[in-house]
Order: C-alpha cells, then sequence, then structure tokens
C-alpha cells in the first residue's frame, strides 16, 4: 500500500468489511508503520470504550415517566362487570365455539329429515350392460357382427357378385 490508510478503512478493518487483498495489505501496512498502528489501536479502544459504557449504562425510564405510568394504572380500575366479563370471556368462548362446531358437523348429517339420498345400485348395473350391447365389436355383444352385415343384406335386397379367380405365374428367367 503506497498511501496510509483512512479512519474509515481502518473501521472495514476492525469489522471484517475488506476482502481479503485489502485486509491483507492492511495488516501488512499496520506492521510496517508506526503512526497507523498507534491509529488503529486508538481505534480499537475507542470502540471497547463505547462498548463497555453501553454495557455499564443502565437506561431506565425516567421516575416522572414512571410514577405516570403507575398513575394511570391505579386509576383505570375496571367495573365489577367488567372484571366478570374479562374473567368469564375464556370460559365462555371456548364452549360456546365448541357447541357451535358441533352442531354445525352433526347437523347436516344427523338431523336432516330425508337423510342422503339412496343410489340402487343396479340401476349403474343395467345402464352399463344396455351401453354394452350396443358397442358392435364388444366381446360382450350377444349380436354377431357378421349376423349384423346378413341382416343389412337381406333387408336392402342386394345381390352378391361373384368374382372369378384369375391365376397368375411369373417367369422366374428375364
Amino acid at each position: 500500500m503506497m498511501q496510509h490508510p483512512t479512519s474509515d478503512i481502518f473501521l472495514d478493518y476492525i469489522h471484517g468489511e475488506l476482502s481479503p487483498a485489502e485486509d491483507a495489505s492492511v495488516y501488512a501496512h499496520i506492521e510496517r508503520c508506526e503512526p497507523c498502528r498507534a491509529e488503529y489501536q486508538a481505534e480499537v479502544a475507542l470502540g471497547e470504550m463505547l462498548r463497555a459504557n453501553a454495557a455499564r449504562e443502565e437506561r431506565e425510564l425516567p421516575s416522572s415517566v414512571k410514577a405516570e405510568i403507575w398513575q394511570r394504572i391505579r386509576e383505570a380500575k375496571p367495573s365489577p362487570a367488567g372484571r366478570l366479563a374479562a374473567w368469564l370471556r375464556p370460559a365462555l368462548a371456548l364452549p360456546v365455539a365448541a357447541a357451535l362446531a358441533a352442531a354445525a358437523y352433526f347437523g347436516t348429517t344427523y338431523m336432516s329429515p330425508h337423510g342422503a339420498p339412496a343410489i340402487d345400485a343396479s340401476y349403474y348395473l343395467q345402464d352399463h350392460a344396455a351401453m354394452n350391447t350396443t358397442i358392435p365389436f364388444s366381446d360382450r355383444n350377444s349380436v354377431n357382427p357378421v349376423e349384423l352385415e346378413n341382416a343389412a343384406a337381406v333387408d336392402t335386397q342386394q345381390t352378391a357378385v361373384n368374382v372369378q379367380a384369375a391365376s397368375y405365374t411369373a417367369d422366374a428367367n428375364p
């Protein structure tokens, strides 16, 4: 380091805020330069003195402020009805909340005059069977697709066209 560090750099060095290269440079300078070492030690001593003073000093409210607070506490006496309400508030709130929750839960399921509608499973089975019979190539279909073809041919009075078989032989030698 060519020039002497400033007091801000010393503070950053003390608090570990410098980069490793700057930290090493300031350390090397403090080791070589007696006036900078003295300034560094003065900064360290000042910080320790401030911490010790802050720890030693007891921070309390001024006595006039404390007296005013206690006076207002003494004057703010609740009425007997207010004391009773404050005492019963948690004792009443919890059971009332539990009763409302139980009524909401049991009221919707057990207090209903009709109850939940019953669903007959046989309806769904019959509907499923009817749907399966309409699928032409299903394994469970009772009607054979060939029968459907024959029925369509008979219904439309179509005649079959005979195609004569033709034989073809190819020469193996070119």
